[in-house]
């Protein structure tokens, strides 16, 4: 039986947790106010601003994008995904990543959960799904790194990604997207964010001292836009390869090849795709690798 003092207490503790609760919105109401008063910015801001950093019309951008209610900017995720497709014009491309988990692919392939091209969520942020479901937007046919492609290019950029055996290398999106000299926008995300990172390691596979994809193939199942199931046959990164990208931005730094900036309360990195490259290559040709494995941040020993 519960005393009267056991409820008190209960009380008591339910009580302090909805005032806890009702100060904490407060605090949060009370800092995007002033947020949007002192830091705030509008889509055109946000164009002007990304122009200086190097961004220009006709490019194709890769963007990886956290959408907060503390960034300043004034709108919708749909505001933004707006912004930035104005910003490369219509003949530019606008592109991103529409991973449809967390964690590792192994551990989702394994799941063996069908892929639907035009219902299966991203799971990368606001910005993505709301891309996704934009007007007009197209995403390739791949069960684990999906690509989301808007303008002049985008048919070609996705097609035949389901053909590919490995998600980011020959033939991918991503091999596309280096062909076209793309750019990457890191907007109020960190550099850690870097799809990318797995189509450079593809291109210096050979060159590396340990396994980057795991021995197995898998054959999922995915759904294509006409409501047609196939069976795609694919190898995805090995799960006890850590990748460390912060040693890549490290070097990419001292390459002077990162332009940092800032917008209203929001941060933002902008990359080439070939300066991804040429950073990576230059790491791997020193022995330095960009990878954690066997507890070794530095060097790699090879692996049997």
């Amino acid at each position: 039986m519960i005393s009267l003092a056991t409820l008190r207490q209960s009380g008591k503790r339910l009580l302090g947790d909805r005032v806890k609760r009702a100060l904490r919105t407060r605090y949060t109401v009370a800092k995007q106010r002033i947020v949007h008063s002192i830091l705030g910015y509008d889509g055109r801001k946000l164009q002007a601003r990304l122009r200086r950093a190097g961004v220009r019309e006709n490019d194709t951008l890769l963007v990886h994008a956290n959408f907060t209610a503390e960034s300043g900017f004034k709108g919708t995720p749909k505001d933004l995904v707006n912004a930035l497709a104005e910003l490369v014009g219509p003949q530019g491309n606008l592109l991103m990543v529409s991973i449809p988990f967390r964690g590792s692919a192994f551990d989702y392939l394994v799941q063996n959960k069908p892929f639907n091209v035009k219902k299966t969520i991203s799971l990368m942020g606001m910005a993505t799904e709301t891309f996704r479901r934009r007007e007009g937007t197209l995403r390739s046919l791949h069960p684990t790194h999906p690509v989301l492609a808007f303008g002049k290019d985008a048919e070609w950029i996705v097609a035949d990604h389901d053909k590919c055996l490995f998600p980011c290398g020959d033939g991918s999106p991503f091999d596309k997207f280096r062909q076209l000299r793309g750019k990457i926008l890191f907007f109020d995300v960190s550099f850690g964010a870097i799809t990318f990172f797995h189509h450079v390691e593809d291109l210096v596979k050979d060159r590396l001292p340990f396994p980057v994809y795991h021995e197995r193939v898998f054959e999922p199942t995915v759904i294509d836009a006409a409501g047609e199931r196939h069976t795609v046959r694919m190898r995805t990164f090995h799960p006890d390869v850590t990748r460390k990208a912060e040693k890549l931005e490290q070097q990419m730094l001292t390459d002077g090849r990162i332009r940092a900036g800032r917008v209203g309360n929001s941060r933002f990195l902008l990359v080439t795709a070939e300066d991804v490259v040429s950073s990576f290559t230059a790491m791997v040709d020193s022995g330095r690798y960009p990878y954690h494995v066997d507890g070794s941040d530095a060097r790699v020993q090879h692996q049997n």
